[in-house]
């Protein structure tokens, strides 16, 4: 409640705030911040699950495509890898296990902004990481975001009978309550995008999701983004609580001004107001075709020489049978989709 006090007495002096104000303090106040306190993904600790979470079998793909990458680079001594948005190193972790061809050469890099998350990058294993608030300075080969996009600050527009306008966050009897403002004229591409949105569709502006994906194109060689996402009409089909969502203990619920700071707030990701993709598959599809059906194919056969056995390695592959379930199911994690761009 302190957090709310706080936006409300900002609304009383500077006016009602953008949306995207009021998440990028939700999320990361310094006081009352949900990243900067307690939230974060996992397992029964966290708050929810990202593929990452699910198992180690997630990160060994990604561990296969770096070696892709790396070897089509002509397999450099220094291999430059950027995570943005790398919580506690879970995937590290797993790339760590996987023990990819490239990792001797491998310089990776966690970044997170959460100092309570970049505590756990102190037990990383080996000697390949670092651990950073910014992005490097140095260019990159690659960078990885796994459900980062959705996390960033983001807007809402409304159609109104002119046009599109911002939704802020005002205050009505005490009370948070989200209050549509004037037209906005820099809103109007938004109808090219969801010509058939009728008054009153809410839709989420994406800029700073935009913003972030073009300063890395000019950073780095590769970028591969793992999200939720649908295009602008897509989303203007869906009520707000269709695209918007809020997670605690693994609960989600659809309106960010309950319990502000206390919960995630995000959104499915309007892909096409990013710059257009290079490549786009589905989790599902991204996984065939970079080794899955090969790694579970060698569980299955390991599963099948050792259950009678029931050792860790048996134990292993049954898991990562089930984990390559969860990661390609079409109505959860394999629905995601998977986005790379060149560098430029």
């Amino acid at each position: 409640m302190r957090f709310e006090h706080q936006v409300m007495a900002e609304i009383a002096e500077h006016g009602p705030m953008r949306f995207s104000q009021f998440v990028e303090a939700a999320l990361y106040d310094a006081d009352f911040g949900f990243y900067t306190t307690s939230g974060r993904a996992g397992g029964r600790q966290g708050d929810f699950v990202t593929s990452a979470e699910v198992g180690p079998l997630f990160a060994a793909v990604v561990a296969d495509w770096l070696d892709g990458v790396w070897r089509s680079f002509g397999e450099p001594d220094v291999f430059r890898v950027c995570e943005v948005g790398a919580g506690v190193g879970t995937l590290f972790r797993g790339i760590n296990r996987a023990s990819p061809a490239c990792f001797s050469a491998l310089n990776y890099t966690l970044v997170e902004r959460s100092a309570s998350m970049q505590v756990a990058h102190q037990s990383l294993p080996s000697e390949a990481w670092k651990s950073g608030t910014a992005f490097p300075e140095q260019r990159q080969h690659v960078v990885m975001a796994n459900e980062l996009l959705d996390n960033l600050s983001f807007d809402i527009a409304e159609r109104v009978t002119n046009g599109w306008a911002l939704v802020h966050v005002g205050v009505v009897g005490e009370k948070l309550r989200l209050q549509v403002g004037p037209a906005d004229l820099e809103l109007n591409y938004l109808s090219g995008l969801a010509p058939d949105a009728d008054c009153g569709t809410r839709v989420p502006v994406a800029l700073q999701a935009c913003e972030w994906v073009e300063h890395v194109r000019a950073n780095a060689d590769r970028v591969l983004a793992f999200d939720y996402a649908a295009s602008t009409a897509e989303l203007a089909r869906r009520d707000q609580a269709g695209w918007l969502r809020t997670y605690f203990g693994h609960q989600r619920a659809s309106n960010p001004l309950v319990d502000p700071g206390q919960r995630d707030i995000t959104h499915d990701v309007p892909i096409d107001q990013l710059p257009p993709a290079d490549e786009q598959h589905l989790q599902a599809d991204w996984l065939n075709l970079h080794g899955l059906p090969e790694r579970v194919e060698a569980a299955r056969q390991t599963w099948t020489e050792r259950a009678h056995i029931g050792d860790l390695q048996a134990m292993a592959a049954r898991s990562a049978i089930g984990e390559a379930k969860a990661l390609t199911d079409p109505t959860g994690l394999g629905a995601f989709l998977v986005l790379e761009w060149r560098g430029v």
